[in-house]
């Protein structure tokens, strides 16, 4: 099994986002990000493209993709909802930028009443809205198979 120290891979520093290097156990400590796993949390790639093309692949008709630096994915086999995760960059990208969720520091505006926001945006979505992406034509060539081994 891998070492408890190399579980996991953090994408970048200002991000939220770690990936599992290998399977995580329920009950596994997991030191670099000081939690323990409370579900099984399989290892994905996190290259933006394999991992939702693997959720597209695995029955989701719908994509929220959080984005911090300003990932201009697309995904043309479903819809892809873009959460821009601070304001600065919703700002410079808000023609590919769905939602600012950095409104919640920036404003004061609660998670509840963004996360309101967001199901009424996905509602919409679902019901024929065209996401920015798709407005743009975007994901045309975006559909990337799972890569076994490092993605660079």
């Amino acid at each position: 099994m891998t070492e408890a120290t190399t579980l996991t891979i953090r994408l970048h520093a200002a991000d939220n986002v770690v990936v599992a290097r290998a399977d995580i156990l329920p009950g596994t400590q997991v030191p670099a990000e000081g939690v323990s796993a409370l579900d099984h949390i399989p290892d994905g790639p996190g290259f933006d493209p394999c991992a939702l093309t693997g959720q597209v692949a695995s029955g989701a008709n719908m994509i929220c993709f959080t984005t911090g630096r300003g990932s201009v994915y697309g995904c043309k086999p479903v819809p892809s909802l873009k959460l821009a995760t601070n304001s600065a960059m919703y700002r410079r990208m808000d023609e590919d930028m769905d939602i600012n969720c950095g409104v919640v520091l920036d404003e004061g505006v609660t998670v509840a009443d963004l996360g309101a926001r967001i199901f009424e945006r996905i509602l919409e979505v679902a019901s024929g809205a065209k996401t920015k992406s798709e407005a743009l034509g975007f994901g045309d060539d975006e559909f990337v198979p799972w890569q076994i081994g490092a993605v660079m």
